[in-house]
């Protein structure tokens, strides 16, 4: 006995053509055309219930491709006739929805924990390259107190040349006058000068 639809508009998106069941006797629509037996495909809750649909009625799925939307719709039907034939779905189809769900939901746990290793990974490397980062200032900071270092170091080094420099120039200049006066000194008195006798 078929069960009539309590809502004539609704129609499954997808349905393929099926046979009638054995104890199920055909049926005619209101325009008196012998009803089609489909199947449904989609995966709902109707997935593989079975039904009486108007032969004169055709049904436009939504537009997926460009191909399809090209296509002239079907033109309006002449009877929207519609009984369901199963009253319940069958366990072969639950099965199948419970399935396909399951792999769905297994999938998107899949892809969640990818996009999760990906974040932790991306994290990862960013602390990675903070880390190299404030490491190699790190070290730029030791090199250039190193130079600094070595900087202030050779300038110190160079001042103390300098002062001897200075001081040995200072002694040279001192016994350069002293020898100076001694010379003028010994011309005067017809005596060689000290400087020339050694030290």
């Amino acid at each position: 006995m078929s069960v009539p639809c309590s809502d004539q508009e609704f129609r499954p998106v997808k349905a393929k053509a099926a046979s009638l069941p054995p104890d199920v006797t055909a049926e005619r629509c209101w325009c008196g055309r012998l009803a089609k037996v489909k199947q449904v495909e989609d995966f709902s809750d109707q997935f593989g219930m079975k039904f009486f649909m108007c032969a004169s009625y055709e049904h436009d799925p939504p537009r997926s491709s460009a191909s399809s939307s090209t296509r002239p719709p079907s033109p309006p039907p002449l009877c929207k006739w519609f009984h369901w034939i199963d009253t319940e779905q069958p366990d072969w189809a639950r099965q199948e929805v419970e399935e396909k769900h399951r792999r769905a939901w297994a999938t998107f746990f899949e892809e969640e924990r990818q996009e999760k290793a990906r974040a932790n990974a991306k994290a990862e490397r960013e602390r990675q390259i903070q880390k190299l980062r404030a490491e190699q200032a790190r070290n730029r900071e030791v090199n250039q107190k190193r130079m600094d270092e070595e900087a202030a170091r050779r300038f110190a080094e160079e001042e103390v040349r300098k002062e001897a420099r200075e001081a040995e120039r200072k002694r040279l200049r001192e016994r350069a006058a002293e020898a100076q006066a001694a010379e003028e000194r010994g011309d005067k008195s017809g005596k060689w000068p000290r400087w020339t006798q050694g030290k």
